[in-house]
């Protein structure tokens, strides 16, 4: 989120709310103590004016390393990190104490400023997702969830400990602190062969002999850059963000909830409530299974108020489009809008559904799936076969034996856009 957005968000959390409300409960509580909520100090090395607190070996005069750090000297990289710095805030304050924790360098704190800019929703061209750029087959042993509901490589608090546990594990290994970051970009494996290749375990020497991958003998000089400029950003320019990070803490549920109506009925702004939850694909809580919603700590009253009154808690389906299939038909059947529908499915048009396309429908009551009324095409006695020629398409044979194209499709486990090739035996009604 930008920089006014997020402070915007912030400042909606302290004003505006209905007296008498979960949330005006909560912020009055918090008021008669010291706010944990938000922590509006950055970080300590951000502002610090003393003697360099990095404990990285910075490489002054390496030429790669000089040019990206003139790069981010001028006024567009200095407004590129300020910008960046502005969206680590909301997590700021967690991956700090995560980085005391694991006694990793404090310099882990700008490694996704290279990686996802900071952007929990960002995935790169690789399919890599999250603050900290998971591969979905580099995430095993982290406990990260993804299916139809969730992906956790883009939870905030799971990807940084995944992350950091990695970076430590490939320290324990190489024995050198740029070493394990370059490994984090090009896998233990890469580096290990080029390791063995180069006989060193000196990070500028493999790649002065050109023994690591491209993007890795870049990775190392644009990080340590960054670190340079950014981690005093006082004394190379930056302005300083005084947007206050968060304490998250973790609220359970029991069934799953609208992140959305929980923000708007607790009082806790949607970008925030969004912020701590960007793994979740829908702004919907998984229907199964136990989870926490994260929140700010000062405000945690307040949602749980919200969340014992059960007006928040809903079923949720995932229905899959079959023929005869109509977004209207859905909301009647589950007893919600259409507009509640199409909310939950960005980019959903409601004239416009495809068979096989997945579709989040929340209902307030427990409902049987859905299953659409049979049509006269419906009844039909699939139990001729028809052999595909050159030329045919699903709506071509559809006019020949009189069915809707979305009912052949489907009983023949196909949609609409399938590609028939010549042979292809297709299941058919019997012509009379």
């Amino acid at each position: 989120m930008t920089s006014r957005t997020f402070a915007a968000a912030l400042a909606c959390a302290i004003a505006l709310v209905p007296p008498g409300s979960a949330a005006a409960e909560a912020q009055s509580a918090a008021a008669s103590r010291p706010l944990r909520s938000v922590k509006s100090d950055a970080p300590a090395f951000i502002h610090h004016a003393g003697p360099e607190l990095i404990e990285l070996v910075l490489p002054a005069g390496e030429s790669q390393y000089e040019r990206f750090r003139a790069a981010y000297l001028t006024p567009g990289g200095r407004l590129w990190l300020e910008t960046v710095y502005e969206r680590s805030r909301p997590y700021a304050s967690y991956i700090q104490e995560r980085i005391r924790y694991y006694g990793v360098p404090n310099e882990l704190f700008f490694l996704p400023f290279i990686e996802s800019e900071y952007s929990a929703k960002a995935v790169s061209r690789s399919g890599a997702s999250g603050l900290w750029q998971f591969m979905r087959n580099s995430t095993g042993g982290y406990d990260m969830r993804m299916d139809e509901w969730i992906d956790e490589r883009r939870d905030f608090m799971k990807s940084t400990d995944a992350a950091l546990r990695k970076l430590r594990y490939n320290y324990e290994r190489f024995g050198d602190w740029l070493l394990a970051i370059a490994a984090y970009n090009c896998g233990a494996g890469a580096m290990e062969k080029a390791i063995k290749a180069g006989g060193s375990h000196d990070y500028w020497l493999l790649r002065d002999r050109g023994l690591l991958p491209g993007e890795t003998a870049s990775y190392i000089p644009k990080f340590l850059a960054v670190v340079s400029v950014a981690m005093h950003g006082g004394r190379n320019g930056l302005v300083p963000s005084w947007t206050p990070s968060i304490d998250w803490v973790r609220v359970p549920l029991d069934r799953p909830v609208d992140i959305s109506m929980l923000a708007s009925l607790s009082g806790v702004p949607l970008e925030i409530m969004k912020a701590g939850n960007q793994e979740l694909r829908f702004g919907v809580t998984p229907p199964e299974g136990r989870y926490s919603v994260k929140v700010p700590a000062g405000m945690k009253a307040g949602v749980e108020k919200t969340i014992a009154s059960r007006d928040v808690l809903m079923n949720v389906y995932l229905h899959q489009v079959r023929s005869g299939d109509t977004v209207s038909a859905l909301a009647k059947h589950y007893e919600v809008p259409v507009a509640m529908i199409a909310r939950m499915n960005p980019g959903l048009d409601a004239d416009r559904i495809r068979i096989g396309q997945s579709i989040v429908v929340p209902a307030f009551k427990e409902k049987k799936p859905y299953v659409a009324e049979a049509k006269p095409g419906d009844t039909l006695s699939f139990s001729g076969r028809y052999t595909v020629a050159k030329g045919d398409t699903l709506w071509g044979i559809s006019l020949r034996y009189g069915v809707q194209p979305e009912v052949l499709a489907t009983r023949n486990g196909m949609n609409l856009t399938s590609v028939l090739h010549e042979g292809l035996s297709l299941l058919v009604p019997i012509l009379e």
